[in-house]
């Protein structure tokens, strides 16, 4: 529970400190991070910006390490029972596709025993990265990508029709399957037309879109650009406005635990400077 001094030493408003223990009794991700509370509500101080972000708290979906257990094994059944894959006819792949760590390459590293617990599949056939198996693949396989978090769908839908393109220039005809553990329910709107199948754990839905209408709606998106106002423009070549209500304005308030935090996320979350040029300490902090 939040501590009073925490309280005492942030200068919240008896309402807002109250709302935060309630919120705290479901979002317990948030007991380890009392200081980045204080750090966030210090840096907004009035009383209705704190009482949104409480709403934005409340709605954050935070996948502990227990979740993420579930979750890792529905997308094992998912892929040995649903799709039929085998160790002989099908090569698993994160969704990466660059030289640096990746959240989808955990993924691909985290499902190695659940797929081991279901059938004889040997680490030969988990990919860290997509591109790795264009050659290895044989026509008449399956592949399976995984990834952590799916936003917009954007990237998603890009790397499909690539790997597409690349099957068909080999003459190769494969079924290509995605899992993923949370995706927000933007994708559902995406073309994905070159996957035979979609499928993640946990839907999400956008922090302000899908909580408000009509004035309402209006009213709450200008005031997280108001918030968003109050932090520093540029940071490390890292452009605010690219990122303004979430990368593509995806709205995403998700955390998984010990991860690396989307920058779907809202910015106030994540971003790591104020507009006066002073460091901040984000709840979410990302590299």
């Amino acid at each position: 529970m939040i501590r009073r001094e925490s309280r005492l030493d942030s200068g919240l408003p008896r309402d807002v400190f109250t709302r935060l223990i309630s919120i705290s009794r479901s979002q317990r991700w948030l007991l380890r991070r009392q200081e980045k509370i204080n750090s966030l509500f210090s840096d907004f101080t009035d009383e209705e910006d704190q009482s949104f972000l409480c709403d934005l708290l409340e709605r954050f979906t935070y996948i502990d390490g227990e979740t993420l257990a579930d979750s890792l094994e529905e997308i094992g059944r998912k892929i040995t029972i649903d799709w039929g894959c085998t160790p002989e006819n099908t090569l698993v792949a994160a969704m990466d596709k660059s030289r640096y760590a990746d959240s989808s390459s955990a993924v691909a590293w985290m499902i190695k025993p659940v797929l081991a617990d279901l059938g004889d599949w040997e680490t030969h056939k988990i990919y860290k990265k997509l591109t790795d198996l264009i050659d290895d693949v044989s026509s008449g396989q399956k592949i399976v990508i995984v990834d952590e978090f799916v936003g917009s769908g954007e990237t998603l839908s890009k790397r499909l029709k690539w790997i597409r393109g690349e099957l068909r220039k080999s003459g190769k005809s494969v079924a290509i399957y995605v899992a993923t553990i949370a995706a927000m329910e933007l994708v559902q709107r995406k073309d994905l037309s070159d996957a035979d199948d979609f499928h993640t754990t946990v839907w999400l839905k956008q922090g302000i879109n899908d909580y408000y209408s009509g004035e309402e709606l209006t009213a709450a998106t200008d005031r997280m650009i108001d918030i968003e106002g109050d932090l520093l423009p540029e940071v490390n070549f890292l452009k605010l406005s690219k990122y303004s209500l979430g990368y593509k304005k995806t709205q995403s308030t998700y955390y998984l635990e010990n991860g690396n935090p989307p920058n779907n996320n809202f910015p106030v979350f994540w971003w790591k400077m104020r507009k006066s040029g002073q460091r901040r300490r984000p709840l979410i902090p990302r590299v």
